[in-house]
């Protein structure tokens, strides 16, 4: 069974979300590349002043996704949640009881999301991982022989346990985050991770990609190499030049080199995810898929892929994007849209003039993108998001839309139903910051399959989108929140928490606290 196809019928294994480098302290791109704190944690000799994350989570824990282990109940987490197996707890945090957590060794300086499951780097350079196992995502041993063998040392080591032991409802192997075993290889110091729906991909500081699980067709095929199916453990991914960023969702992978190229692959081709053409049916179709091959773009600084589209930016401010198109989620044109589309998407890379043009001298800190919608951060704390409306994830004021209806702008780049109603904008909106203070712009954005996350400067969550998991954080309300809103502190939770990135899965949504000196 693939990462998609658990029971849940809410389920979507789209999207990943990797934490990058902190765009709100980020300098102008370069083609050198930078190097971000939590990723120099994992490079160097530990430095005394450290920062470490703090690891908060909500949404669908149906498959184990949260890794909060076997004992924590199956389904929605409503309110974020400290991970206790990958924080950082202060002593001075006054929701946490003395003993309620085991001792913490895993400091963790970047975290990626998969589409229901994650990867952890810490500061020691271990990769931990948890969640759906089915086509090797996770890189390790979770089958119900290595469960069995689990459960005996456990018992071994525990003098209250009884002489047996049955299998748990949910595999410890899989909802507790586990150190990825490297036998064969003596690991290299890790700069980057990323995650897609069925896989997992690591960037060392030489410029070498690792990587396992799998990538799938949309006719069910799977395929991690032109020789392997599934991947279960490290396999290095070999490029003719080293690599500096690398970025994975859905069932593709980009790489960007030191000189500007930019090599993609991964099954997810059938609709221009790879920016490239490829023999058009059999064997030879997937087998050069899952091929990295460069595709037709220079001087390339940064990169980012979404679930079936993806993007990159030059090193003059340029903006190019290729992939799945029928909602205007690449933002690369501005007619032809709309569910009788046809399938519209664009095979190659091509300029999104829309975006450029909005930029005014301001820089591109960050692109995301979800299953119909993208968002944009730019280096002035704001967030602009453009794509499909009436799925609510690109937090666009629909009603706003509506009541400019027959306006010159609006005619132009918003698209309506029959009734009128607006459904795709196909030119960035703005909708945060919610307030012009300083304190109110973006730090960071991240976008779920259907939803949208985004941290202030001063460290408060704005969600908005599909809510059916309260991957959202706003408990008791209805399905869909229409528009961002801040997520409310209560008493015991939240008090005092300043959070610095987010990541989004599928149906589930991870926070991350910086903290000193643990």
């Amino acid at each position: 069974m693939m990462d998609g196809d658990r029971t849940s019928p809410r389920r979507s294994s789209r999207k990943r979300s990797i934490i990058y480098a902190d765009p709100a302290n980020a300098s102008r791109p370069s083609k050198k590349p930078k190097t971000h704190p939590h990723q120099q944690a994992a490079q160097d000799e530990e430095p005394a002043n450290t920062p470490y994350l703090r690891i908060y989570c909500l949404g669908s824990n149906d498959n184990a996704e949260l890794g909060l282990g076997p004992n924590h109940r199956v389904g929605d987490v409503r309110v974020p949640t400290l991970n206790p197996f990958l924080s950082c707890p202060s002593p001075s945090e006054k929701s946490l009881k003395k003993g309620s957590f085991p001792t913490i060794k895993n400091k963790v300086v970047q975290l990626a999301v998969g589409g229901m499951h994650c990867a952890a780097l810490t500061s020691t350079n271990e990769i931990l991982t948890w969640g759906v196992n089915d086509n090797g995502a996770l890189g390790r041993d979770t089958s119900s022989a290595r469960l069995e063998e689990h459960l005996k040392n456990l018992t071994l080591h525990d003098d209250n346990s009884s002489t047996t032991s049955s299998e748990p409802d949910i595999n410890p192997l899989e909802s507790t985050p586990h150190p990825v075993p490297f036998p064969n290889i003596n690991p290299p110091k890790w700069t980057q991770i990323t995650a897609c729906d069925s896989a997992t991909f690591l960037l060392s500081t030489t410029g070498q990609i690792y990587g396992w699980g799998c990538t799938r067709s949309s006719q069910g095929v799977s395929l991690f190499t032109p020789q392997t199916a599934i991947q279960r453990t490290p396999l290095p991914i070999p490029l003719p030049e080293p690599i500096t960023k690398i970025s994975a969702r859905g069932n593709h992978i980009l790489a960007l080199t030191k000189t500007g190229q930019v090599y993609t692959w991964g099954l997810g081709s059938e609709q221009g995810q790879l920016g490239r053409r490829l023999p058009q049916r059999g064997n030879s179709l997937l087998f050069c898929a899952v091929t990295p091959r460069k595709i037709k773009l220079k001087n390339i600084i940064d990169i980012a892929a979404g679930p079936d589209h993806s993007f990159a930016v030059g090193e003059n401010g340029e903006v190019w994007a290729w992939g799945l198109d029928n909602y205007a989620q690449t933002g690369a044109l501005v007619s032809n849209r709309g569910e009788d589309a046809g399938g519209l998407f664009i095979s190659t890379p091509t300029r999104v003039t829309n975006l450029e043009g909005i930029l005014n001298g301001r820089r591109i800190k960050y692109l995301t993108g979800g299953n119909s919608h993208s968002l944009c951060l730019l280096d002035d704390g704001s967030v602009y998001s453009w794509g499909r409306l009436d799925s609510f994830a690109t937090g666009v004021d629909i009603d706003k839309l509506t009541a400019q209806k027959g306006q010159k702008w609006e005619e132009e780049f918003v698209v309506r139903d029959g009734r009128g109603r607006a459904r795709i904008v196909t030119c960035p909106v703005r909708i945060l910051p919610l307030r012009e203070g300083e304190n109110d712009k973006i730090r960071w954005v991240e976008a779920g399959a259907e939803h949208g996350v985004a941290v202030t400067v001063d460290g408060r969550v704005v969600t908005w989108g599909f809510n059916a998991s309260c991957q959202t954080g706003h408990r008791g309300e209805a399905e869909e929140i229409k528009t961002p809103r801040v997520v409310g502190v209560r008493k015991g939770c939240l008090e005092g928490v300043r959070f610095g990135w987010t990541g989004a899965g599928g149906h589930f949504t991870v926070l991350g606290e910086e903290v000193v000196g643990l």
